[in-house]
């Protein structure tokens, strides 16, 4: 993808919600890891492997979180330190979402300046010699 634009549309194509920060970043890691626009609907519990939960400490017990369908998601589901609701569309009003950790970073390809053309110089002129003609039909000069 070449513009922010380009990787907008290709968001919407994939049915995939714009982020909320609108840089070229953000949305090249979400388009690069979200699989679906269908994610994953869990439910945050107390497990005796709490301590070792690595999610964030602001969720709160019981709240529905989202997390979207990609190889995170799938992860999370095979630790279960939460409890699995379904699948759905992500709802900004409903859920809580926690995306995908960044790996690396992406940034905008600059448009390159077209290249102007070197100018042309006039080819140079040869300096011509001047032909010697030879007087063969002039027989005055030998009188």
């Amino acid at each position: 993808m070449k513009t922010k634009a380009g990787v907008a549309k290709a968001l919407k194509d994939k049915g995939i919600p714009l982020p909320e920060e609108d840089t070229y970043d953000a949305m090249m890691h979400r388009l690069n890891t979200w699989e679906a626009s269908l994610g994953f609907l869990f439910r945050r519990i107390k497990t005796r492997n709490f301590a070792r939960q690595q999610l964030p400490a602001e969720i709160p017990m019981g709240a529905v979180v989202f997390v979207p369908a990609s190889a995170f998601g799938r992860i999370l589901m095979k630790k279960g330190v939460m409890f699995p609701l379904g699948r759905s569309h992500y709802n900004k009003d409903l859920h809580i979402l926690i995306d995908v950790p960044k790996s690396e970073t992406y940034s905008e390809p600059v448009a390159e300046k077209p290249k102007a053309k070197a100018k042309v110089a006039p080819k140079k002129k040869s300096s011509s010699k001047k032909k010697v003609s030879k007087n063969d039909g002039d027989n005055s000069a030998n009188s």
